[in-house]
């Protein structure tokens, strides 16, 4: 959960919206004058890795990232209640001698009245389809890559047309690696998809590298379950993936750690042991809306 006291002045009242898959109500406050929301779609769960006593083998990919929309409004152009609906991320795939991929996350919406059927009633969508996919699972190469959410556009967002916009596309995941697992995507300032999982001939799981400000997650142990994503909030608001699950010649592979909010899931471990099992991947991170009104 994101500790939302970071954001919050006397001038300011901030409201998250975290629950994914439940409507929920936002009620304009007393004295309102300006409103900033966060869109964020879920990420998508991470491939699990393959089990086999044969080489070569993958770990599973990591699942792609939600996209992100921001919304700037005088808060005069807006109903006194709006209605949320984070979307729920994407479950890890199951590693094992036949690995499944994970599953996709889905986009968040700010709407009008509770529906997101007609796009006169959405007043921001943080993607438009397709929505971040998962990461493959691990066969004989690596599991593939996971796509983040497509970003979100004015058609989709009406109300965008009377304020300021940005609308950014959510991150790739790269794929398991035949030595090591994959680093995950850089950041979009934001959010960050999941790594991928190490292999069975006893790569690590992946690590997400330190890039300028942004700091970086150490490489998972061979054979030990990947990080879960991570939060920071200094110098900016920074979502971290889950991190890949490392491989194994004499034992289980390492799960996929689980998604930060809107990320992607680690990929699962594999394994070239008979009589073991290969990691899961991790689980995406559900959506969420935040909505700063200045006062």
């Amino acid at each position: 959960m994101l500790d939302l006291s970071y954001f919050q002045n006397q001038n300011s009242n901030v409201q998250g919206f975290f629950n994914g898959g439940t409507w929920q109500t936002w009620i304009k406050p007393r004295g309102a004058k300006l409103v900033n929301i966060i869109c964020q779609g879920s990420g998508a769960g991470g491939g699990g890795g393959l089990q086999s006593a044969s080489t070569p083998k993958g770990g599973g990919g990591g699942g792609g990232s939600g996209a992100t929309a921001r919304l700037t409004i005088d808060a005069n152009l807006l109903p006194n209640i709006l209605y949320i609906l984070p979307g729920i991320g994407g479950s890890g795939g199951l590693g094992g001698t036949t690995a499944t991929a994970g599953t996709s996350g889905q986009n968040s919406f700010v709407t009008l009245i509770p529906d997101t059927t007609s796009v006169s009633n959405i007043v921001v969508r943080s993607g438009i389809a397709p929505v971040a996919t998962g990461g493959g699972g691990g066969t004989t190469a690596a599991g593939s890559t996971g796509i983040g959410e497509t970003a979100s556009t004015i058609a989709n967002n009406i109300f965008a047309n009377l304020g300021i916009y940005i609308f950014q596309i959510g991150n790739n995941s790269n794929s398991a690696s035949t030595v090591n697992g994959g680093i995950g995507s850089p950041i979009n300032f934001i959010v960050a998809a999941g790594g991928g999982g190490g292999t069975g001939n006893g790569g690590s799981g992946n690590a997400t590298t330190t890039t300028g400000v942004f700091p970086g997650i150490t490489t998972t142990p061979v054979n030990t379950n990947g990080q879960n994503g991570a939060i920071y909030y200094k110098p900016i608001l920074m979502l971290y993936g889950g991190g890949g699950g490392g491989g194994s010649t004499a034992g289980n592979g390492g799960n996929g750690g689980n998604g930060a909010p809107g990320t992607g899931g680690g990929g699962g471990g594999a394994s070239t042991n008979t009589g073991v099992n290969a990691g899961n991947g991790g689980r995406g991170g559900d959506g969420f809306v935040i909505i700063t009104t200045s006062l």
